[in-house]
This record gives C-alpha cells, structure tokens and sequence, in this order.
C-alpha cells in the first residue's frame, strides 16, 4: 500500500469522527465527554489521535483539551471549534469544523468555511503560498470578518504535523511555493471586525509534546528519565495530553517540573487577542498534477 493510500485511510477516519463531533457538540455537553468520544472513534477505526482533541469555545482559538477532571461544558448560545488529528501508522489527517449555536455568529463560521473552499480551489503545484494567504484574507475580509494573522496552517509529513512550511491565512512576502507530492493542512481563521485578528497566549497549558529524537541527549535522571521513556515510547514525537497517562498524578510534579525546564514542550492556549469569538475550518490536501485531492 502506497504512503498516499495510508494517508487516504487516515482522512477516511477523520470524516467519521467530524460526523460524530457535529452530533454531540451541543449546550450542556462536557468538554471532556467530546474528547474522549471523539479520540475513542479514533482508537476503534484502528489509529490514533495524532494530538488530543482540541475544544475551542468561542475566543479560544486552539490548544484547548479537556483535563483529567474537566468539568467544563459548552455554554449557550456560543461557538464551538473541533481540531482532530489522526495518525495512522504515522499517517496524519488534520482537520477542524466549527459548531454554531448561536444564530448570530452563522456567518463568521460562514466566513472560515468558505475562505478554505476558496483556498483549495486554488491549490495546485508552484502556487504560492502568499497567494493563498491572499484568497483566505480577501475572502474573509469580503464577507466583514478578519482572519487571524498569526495562525497558519502546515505541511505534514508521516510522524511530523508541522513539517517545515506554514500557509498563512494572509498575504505575506515569501517566495514559498506548494509543491507537487506533499500534503498540506489548510486551515482558515476568523474572528469579528471588532478582534483584534491575532491570539494571545494565556497561561494554561493542556496539551505537552516530548522530542523522543533528542531527549535523552539531555541529563536526566531517576522520575526524570522514567517519564520521558514514557512519553517517548508512547508519543513518539506527537502531542499528548496528560489524561491519556495512567496514573499521571504520580508523575505529575516531574511533568511540571520538566515542562518549566524546557525538556517537555508545553502547548499554551491561545485566545483572541481583545476575547472575541473565533471560528476555524481545516482540510488536508495532497496536491497533485491536476490542482489537489481532499483527503479530510
């Protein structure tokens, strides 16, 4: 089976989960019953959640899963973004919905939606990725909302999500061009006129990533190097969130301890900058010959 075909088998998974994510985000439902849900699909389909299923309630932007004892649930009238990832024997698929439930934001995740419709449209090998910035700023701008200017999306690579290139969602002066054969994340932000078109982080930190390449370069030792075994084995290089580690309340002092010494890197959530409401749409594509196939 070609790398493709892994690939496709990964997106596969992904419109199953996105189907079930449509299905459960509601009021009232808890932040940590849609992850663990969602990332349960995942397990089941035969793959593995390529990060922890991101929840971004109305400003938050991304970087957002639930916690161990997460008591958090969608409050009403508020807009609701879902991110999964799938790793399929390292095969990633990235893609992202936003919920409305609230009539009044209709037309931002409107806004998000057909920025990436546009996007895509554009896609083919040699175009630049100024130029698709540039047809995800004009389309969000048309239709009076802002894109976000310091989120992008990313070339993925098997075991690597973000693999070197950014594709912004404006224009930007770079010579960079997608290329025929690779696979892009293409993902869209939004926020009102009234944002600020930009996130901040904040200090919360739910989702972790350990470098399994070079770690154990470091000096480590005793919990120290037993946690990091751990997470190198388990994770790879991926994303991770502690509730997905048994008995993590035994390593949880190491875990900070490593994550404030910079030998666990730690996701900080980020948030519209002036706290306003955001909506995301992503896909992955592989381009080829024609222009691109959506994989997600």
């Amino acid at each position: 089976m070609s790398e493709l075909e892994r690939f496709r088998e990964a997106g596969l998974i992904s419109r199953k989960v996105k189907e079930e994510a449509y299905r459960i985000v509601k009021e009232g439902a808890k932040i940590l019953e849609i992850c663990e849900i969602l990332e349960d699909i995942i397990r089941r389909e035969g793959a593995e959640p390529a990060f922890p299923c991101n929840v971004g309630v109305n400003e938050v932007a991304a970087h957002y899963t639930a916690t161990p004892q997460d008591v958090t649930i969608i409050p009403p009238r508020s807009i609701v973004k879902v991110d999964i990832g799938i790793s399929l024997d390292g095969y990633i698929a990235d893609t992202a919905i936003t919920v409305v439930l609230d009539p009044r934001l209709e037309l931002l995740a409107e806004s998000a939606k057909m920025a990436l419709h546009e996007a895509i449209k554009a896609i083919k090998p040699g175009v630049s990725i100024s130029k698709i910035g540039s047809i995800i700023h004009k389309t969000i701008t048309g239709m009076g909302f802002k894109p976000i200017r310091n989120l992008t999306g990313h070339e993925i690579k098997r075991y690597n999500l973000h693999a070197g290139l950014s594709i912004p969602n404006i224009p930007v002066r770079s010579g960079e061009k997608l290329r025929e054969g690779h696979i892009y994340a293409i993902e869209p932000f939004a926020t009102t006129m009234r944002g600020a078109g930009e996130v901040i982080s904040i200090k919360t930190m739910t989702i972790f990533r350990i470098d399994s390449e070079t770690i154990f370069r470091r000096k480590l030792k005793g919990e120290e190097f037993e946690l990091a075994k751990l997470l190198a084995e388990r994770f790879d290089n991926l994303p991770y969130t502690p509730r997905w580690i048994d008995n993590f309340d035994r390593f949880r002092k190491v875990h900070e301890k490593m994550t404030k010494t910079g030998k666990i890197h730690g996701y900080p959530v980020l948030v519209e900058k002036l706290g306003e409401p955001v909506a995301q749409f992503e896909h992955t594509v592989y381009v080829n010959s024609n222009g691109c196939e959506i994989l997600t």
